[in-house]
C-alpha cells in the first residue's frame, strides 16, 4: 500500500525508491530497511534545512539574553530555542555584528546546552531556520532534495555502494541549490524595481540622481 502524501513514510519510500528498494509500510516496522530509515531520518532532514533559506521553515524570534557575558569581542549572549538549525541574520543589522557559538547559558533558571548567539545589538530580533519534522508542511522541493539526500544516507548501511551514497548526496545538494535559484526568482518577482516613472515621481531623475 502507497504511503500518503505528506507522511514520514511517503518521504522515506522517496529515498528508498532512489536506492531500488521496497517501499515501508510504517516508520515502526520491524524490517532493516525501516530501522535504518528511523536512524537517518533527522540527521537527512536537519542537514537539508540547513542548507538553504527555506521559506517554510523560516522563523524569528526575540531571545531573552543571558546573564553571562560573552569574553569575546561580542559581548551579548542570547539562547536559542532547541528548534534552531541556523540562525540566518539579525532583523536591521546590516553590519552583520553576531557570531554563533554553544555552551551553556541560563534559560528559565536551569543551565542547559544551547546554541547562543553572540552579539552587540541589545534587544535583537533574529532570523532562524526551525527544524520542521511535520512532512506536511514541507516544500515539494525540500521533500525532492530531502529523499535524494536521506538515500545517500542509506545505500552503505542498505547494501550499496559508497560511491552511490555520494552520488545522492550530491544530487541533494544540487537540488537545493536548484530550489534556491527559484525562490530566487520569485523574490524578484515580489520586489520588482521601480520603473523610470515611479523614480522620477520621488525626486530622482531618469539616471537616477537627485532632481534640485
Amino acid at each position: 500500500m502507497t504511503a500518503t502524501v505528506g507522511t514520514e513514510e511517503f518521504a522515506a519510500n522517496l529515498a528508498l525508491g532512489h536506492l531500488g528498494q521496497p517501499e515501508i509500510a510504517s516508520m515502526s516496522d520491524t524490517t532493516t530497511r525501516a530501522r535504518k530509515v528511523r536512524q537517518f531520518f533527522p540527521v537527512a532532514r536537519q542537514a537539508v534545512l540547513r542548507l538553504k533559506h527555506w521559506n517554510f521553515a523560516t522563523s524569528w524570534i526575540q531571545p531573552a539574553q543571558d546573564p553571562v557575558q560573552s569574553l569575546g569581542h561580542l559581548k551579548l549572549r542570547f539562547p536559542m530555542p532547541a528548534d534552531c538549525l541556523r540562525v540566518r541574520y539579525i532583523k536591521g543589522d546590516n553590519r552583520r555584528e553576531w557570531d554563533i557559538e554553544s555552551g551553556s547559558a541560563t534559560v528559565g533558571g536551569v543551565a542547559v546546552e544551547v546554541i547562543i548567539l553572540v552579539t552587540n545589538v541589545a534587544d535583537p530580533t533574529v532570523c532562524y531556520t526551525k527544524d520542521v519534522t511535520v512532512p506536511r508542511l514541507w516544500d515539494s522541493l525540500f521533500l525532492e532534495a530531502f529523499g535524494l539526500m536521506l538515500a545517500g544516507y542509506l545505500a552503505e548501511s542498505l547494501g550499496r555502494s559508497r560511491e552511490l551514497g555520494a552520488e545522492m548526496r550530491k544530487r541533494g545538494e544540487d537540488a537545493v541549490s536548484g530550489a534556491a535559484t527559484v525562490d530566487a526568482k520569485e523574490r524578484r518577482q515580489r520586489h520588482r524595481p521601480e520603473t523610470s516613472w515611479e523614480t522620477a515621481r520621488r525626486g530622482y531623475g531618469f539616471s537616477g540622481r537627485w532632481l534640485r
